[in-house]
């Protein structure tokens, strides 16, 4: 498994986490507002990794290139 195939990976499961964060918050499956600053703050934790590992690809394509 080489390094891209690590980081679609890993991308797939912040995709799957994010999307079962969502679904705590759209289903009013929030517990206090304790709670549901953790997931906010998952919520953008995830993203922020996401959009690094985005970035990542994208200049090791145009380094390839």
């Amino acid at each position: 498994m080489d390094e891209i195939d690590v980081v679609q990976y890993v991308q797939h499961l912040i995709r799957e986490r994010h999307g079962a964060v969502v679904d705590v918050l759209a289903t009013n499956g929030v517990r206090d507002m304790e709670h549901y600053a953790h997931l906010m703050g998952e919520l953008a934790a995830l993203t922020h990794v996401n959009q690094e590992l985005s970035d990542m690809l994208e200049r090791q394509e145009t380094l390839d290139a």
